[in-house]
């Protein structure tokens, strides 16, 4: 629980309460998000060698943390409010920017703004504004100050590597940018260890989370509906959309289900301490392979989607795409599980081993071909895992 205080906010500071829910503001935070991890994927549509996908997860995690750093945030003080509220649209500007260079993020033209270094500086200067705006939001909570101090030292090393390795360019780039990410994860649950992090409302914790998720699952249905091309009327570019769509809602349900609430109650029945590192453990770190695995999958939707307009087959990318990131997400969502829930569910775990099974034998094969395999397999893992369910069965642990 938060201690109250009659002290009058200082710039129009508000704390929130345990019962504090998501704003409508940041909803549209999470939008503008969205936007760029869309951008991302747009990235990533291009063939650019074999670099392009551990680039693309870079520019994924770098953008997650961003995002996360204000979730954090939004569950200490009001987002909609005074000086936050402007902290935050610059902030969102911010994000705005890094989505639009993203395309760009390893092109540099040799001119004083080109796009990495645009983009290095778009991050350090949300990571400044969240500093400040959390400063601001520690004013009488000495111990988060001190928190907050500890924890700029890992994000001021972490924009340092970013802003250099945009500077420097090519390899050294993927190598400087992959360390700043080291920096954050490592280094920010290496500094949590002081506990001066705190959850204020797990409604709003679990909600934004949730709400981000299904947000993301919706950009993915708009940008694999932008493969489809003119033909939309083709009935193989039909049936590839109605697939694509039965299996972001299979996934979707997924989480959303049954696992979702369990892990919220798990967290608001939990106490003070143990509520900040499950947050941290669950969400912060653990909803960010969800996250990955959803762009994953909208990437090789759009390219099968493509292909089916073409008539061309599947491919490696595409189906390694699709594959790869329902695989990935039915994963994290174990992992998440076992933060969480301490269990571990054997029958996920056999239809990651089946998705595999279909990236290697139908790359070659048409697209619907993919897709219905994919799509079967994601079916049948939730169909059992709802009825083991009912009847408490399908954990691998307790």
């Amino acid at each position: 629980m938060a201690t109250t205080t009659t002290t009058r906010p200082a710039l129009g500071v508000v704390p929130v309460h345990a019962g504090h829910r998501v704003t409508m503001f940041e909803i549209f935070f999470d939008l503008v998000f969205v936007f760029s991890i869309t951008r991302v994927v747009a990235y990533l549509e291009e063939d650019r060698g074999a670099a392009a996908p551990v680039q693309g997860l870079v520019l994924l995690l770098l953008l997650w943390w961003a995002w996360s750093a204000f979730t954090w945030l939004g569950n200490r003080v009001r987002a909609d409010r005074g000086f936050v509220k402007l902290g935050m649209v610059a902030a969102m500007a911010g994000l705005f920017l890094a989505g639009v260079v993203a395309p760009g993020a390893w092109e540099a033209d040799g001119g004083p703004l080109d796009a990495p270094l645009v983009l290095a500086l778009a991050f350090a200067g949300v990571r400044v504004t969240y500093v400040l705006l959390f400063r601001a939001a520690a004013r009488h909570d000495p111990r988060l100050r001190t928190q907050i101090a500890i924890d700029a030292v890992p994000q001021a090393v972490s924009a340092v590597l970013l802003v250099v390795g945009a500077m420097l360019g090519g390899s050294t780039q993927t190598v400087l940018w992959s360390c700043a990410l080291l920096v954050d994860f490592a280094g920010g649950r290496l500094t949590s260890g002081y506990r001066g992090w705190r959850i204020v409302s797990t409604g709003h914790f679990v909600e934004r989370h949730g709400l981000v998720v299904i947000i993301a699952f919706g950009e993915t249905l708009v940008s694999a509906g932008t493969g489809a091309g003119d033909h939309v009327m083709r009935w193989p570019v039909v049936a590839a959309g109605s697939l694509g769509f039965l299996l972001t809602a299979t996934l979707w349900s997924a989480y959303a289900a049954r696992l979702a609430g369990a892990a919220g109650d798990v967290l608001a029945a939990a106490t003070t301490r143990r509520r900040a590192e499950l947050a941290r453990d669950g969400y912060a770190l653990g909803h960010a392979p969800v996250v990955v695995g959803i762009v994953a999958l909208a990437l090789g939707l759009r390219l099968l989607l493509a292909a089916a307009d073409a008539g061309t087959p599947a491919g490696w990318t595409a189906t390694a795409a699709l594959t790869g990131g329902a695989a990935l997400y039915l994963l994290a969502l174990e992992l998440f599980r076992w933060v969480m829930l301490r269990e571990v569910h054997a029958v996920p775990l056999l239809g990651v081993l089946a998705l595999l099974d279909v990236a290697v034998g139908a790359h070659a094969g048409p697209p619907l071909v993919v897709l219905g395999l994919t799509t079967a397999v994601v079916v049948a893992v939730v169909a059992v895992e709802q009825v083991s369910a009912l009847g408490g069965r399908g954990r691998l642990s307790r």
